[in-house]
């Protein structure tokens, strides 16, 4: 079953869009349903990013100035 999508993209995405599709001689949604796809199964790779999970990384001069920082701090005490 098929269904519509809308996207707002900015002027110079749309016109790049609008130029790729044009030099590939297909419309615009067929351009925008392959790259989807092709992120699609290319995936994310969770274990390139895994060790960071948890973990912040700043000067604790900043700690000071926003209190959400240090409450994510002590949530994450490891």
């Amino acid at each position: 079953m098929e269904t519509t999508l809308t996207v707002r993209l900015p002027a110079k995405q749309r016109e790049a869009l609008r130029r790729r599709a044009a030099a590939e001689k297909r419309s615009e949604s067929a351009l925008v349903r392959d790259l989807i796809e092709r992120e699609i199964q290319r995936g994310f790779d969770f274990d390139r990013v895994r060790h960071l999970v948890g973990s912040i990384a700043s000067p604790p001069k900043h700690w000071a100035k926003d209190s959400w920082r240090k409450h994510i701090r002590r949530r994450n005490w490891r």
